[in-house]
């Protein structure tokens, strides 16, 4: 018999010892024991192999995240594929993507493979698949023979999925190119468009179709700019009920433009749902009379000419009669005003009496140097051909009507060109968009520096004579002139149909950018007193573009800048006269 182990036996109130890890083995026999000390030492190390594992690991993230975060330079990763873009992008100054290229594939098929039982029921099943293309489309280019036909180009991934399925053994998938403009309607009427072979057919597209085989092109365009002048244009066009309109910012030493917008306009990557009204670039390809923004011109022309001074004064106390016809102002002083006046007013007697002063000879050839004459140098094939009297023609009556922008017709690109350079100093610069674009070409000097101060001068008093204190655009020191024209039907000017413009560049004490805003046919609203000329919708639309874009571009609030004396005396005989 085996002989029972004597136990301890423990009274109420004894203290039990506590248990040491081997009493639990005391019941087993050796080799059993054995074993488990083996298992128990074996768990140990594998305990202590994972804490040290993953105290590494715990290290190494602690050094990367918190030690070394600072001192690390990250290289975003880029997806390496072996796809041959062919077309190149377009990107504005800042390298945002205005015009992209993305792999598409194009469906095709071979109908010599197709078995004529078949031919309905191919047809009408890619019909079902295919948004877009009519069964009848097929069943046409399936009964044209041949051994390759396009049925249709730049399918989605959805589409392939949908014909894979089909299963057609005459169905082919061919790598293609799609163009894509992630801005929208925003930049449409400058970078053009391409057709179903991926080749430029308008704007950038295709004025620059061999650079954008080689490489990607910079544009001088700004994408924030842009923005708010589209935004800015769009919501005066519907305040105003204008049929449309132009805005062009442009910085006026280099001749580069920040920004260029023609509405209506449309979305290129619907180019073939576009309108003829939304396709037209009113900006490079209309040519408009400007109505009295050219009295900046024809002052200018007679300050170089050395024929007026600014302390001139003329008589406008009554309309004039050259020949059959009499020239009045619109809401006239009636009465004598110096030059700065005559702007500031626009009177249209002041301005024909300063260029009867000069002759038709010198404003013709002053003009001229504006490059108003000719198409501009731009590749863009969206120029227009300027209108304007003929040298047998441009007698005393036609100066008249050109001094206040009346017989000659150009671009707003032009327009805008030409006033950066009454204000940067006299020095002519062709329009560019493409960054740095001028670069390497040569200025021209239109006028002297010393006319350029004084029509800068002239131009601050046009907008600031009578602005309050406190009024916001008066810290942005900006000079311009508005100018609304009849608008011509069927040959004839239709009274009270105007087009308005507004050009202005700030700050006039360092002039750095020019604006330029065009409404056409703005109505008689309530909130403008039933009045549609410029300065009640144009010049406001211009302001506002300028006192949201001035912060962006980095232009800073302008102290209060010394104006000359016939600029003071000019200001405070209009408000003396305004009192009475």
């Amino acid at each position: 018999m085996f002989k029972r182990k004597k136990e301890t036996f423990y009274y109420a109130g004894h203290e039990v010892p506590a248990l040491t890890p081997m009493d639990r083995y005391k019941c087993l026999d050796d080799a059993t024991r054995g074993v488990l000390r083996k298992a128990s030492k074996r768990i140990a190390f594998l305990m202590v192999v994972f804490f040290l594992c993953f105290s590494a690991i715990i290290g190494r993230l602690f050094y990367l995240t918190v030690l070394s975060y600072q001192s690390r330079s990250f290289t975003p990763s880029v997806l390496k594929t072996d796809l041959n873009i062919i077309r190149h992008n377009v990107l504005d100054r800042n390298g945002m993507i205005l015009a992209t290229s993305v792999p598409t594939k194009d469906l095709s098929i071979n109908p010599k493979m197709v078995k004529s039982k078949d031919k309905e029921t191919v047809a009408e099943n890619l019909a079902k698949v295919l948004p877009g293309v009519s069964k009848e489309d097929v069943l046409n280019k399936i009964n044209m023979g041949g051994s390759f036909r396009y049925i249709k180009r730049n399918i989605t991934p959805l589409e392939q999925k949908d014909i894979n399925w089909l299963g057609y053994y005459f169905l082919m998938e061919t790598d293609g190119e799609k163009r894509v403009y992630p801005q929208g309607s925003l930049f449409s009427h400058l970078l053009g468009s391409v057709d179903i072979d991926n080749k430029g057919t308008a704007g950038i597209e295709k004025a620059y179709e061999p650079i954008l085989a080689e490489r990607n092109l910079m544009l001088s365009l700004d994408i924030s700019v842009q923005d708010i002048v589209h935004r800015t244009l769009a919501q005066n066009i519907q305040k105003f009920k204008a049929s449309g309109g132009t805005s062009i910012v442009m910085d006026v030493h280099t001749g580069e433009v920040l920004a260029s917008v023609s509405l209506p306009d449309y979305n290129p990557n619907l180019a073939l749902d576009a309108d003829e009204d939304a396709r037209f670039n009113k900006a490079t390809l209309g040519a408009y009379e400007f109505g009295s923004v050219f009295k900046l011109f024809n002052t200018a022309m007679a300050l170089d000419a050395g024929v007026i001074k600014p302390y001139d004064v003329f008589d406008a106390t009554k309309p004039m009669k050259i020949g059959k016809k009499t020239f009045e102002d619109y809401r006239g002083q009636n009465r004598p005003l110096m030059v700065p006046e005559i702007l500031i007013h626009s009177s249209n007697i002041g301005s024909i009496r300063i260029a009867l002063k000069a002759g038709w000879q010198k404003q013709k050839e002053f003009l001229g140097r504006f490059g108003f004459y000719n198409p501009l140098p731009i590749k863009l094939p969206e120029r227009t051909r300027t209108q304007y009297p003929r040298a047998k023609k441009w007698a005393e009556i036609t100066s008249a009507n050109v001094s206040f922008g009346y017989g000659i017709s150009v671009s707003p690109l032009h327009l805008i060109s030409a006033v950066s350079a009454l204000v940067n100093g006299g020095y002519y610069r062709v329009p560019t968009f493409i960054k740095g674009g001028n670069k390497g070409r040569a200025e021209y000097q239109v006028l002297s520096k010393k006319v350029s101060d004084q029509m800068r001068h002239m131009m601050w008093g046009v907008i600031n004579w009578n602005l309050k204190e406190s009024d916001p655009i008066r810290a942005y020191a900006v000079g311009g002139k508005t100018g609304s024209a009849n608008l011509l039907k069927n040959g004839k000017y239709v009274q009270g149909s105007l087009r308005t413009t507004f050009v202005c560049a700030f700050p006039m004490n360092d002039p750095k950018y020019a604006v330029l805003v065009v409404l056409e046919n703005p109505q008689r609203i309530k909130e403008t007193f039933n009045f549609n000329t410029a300065g009640w919708n144009a010049k406001p639309t211009g302001l506002q573009i300028v006192s949201e874009i001035a912060p962006y571009l980095g232009v800073p609030a302008q102290e209060e800048w010394e104006q000359p004396s016939y600029m003071k005396r000019a200001i405070e005989t209009s408000l003396n006269a305004k009192k009475r």
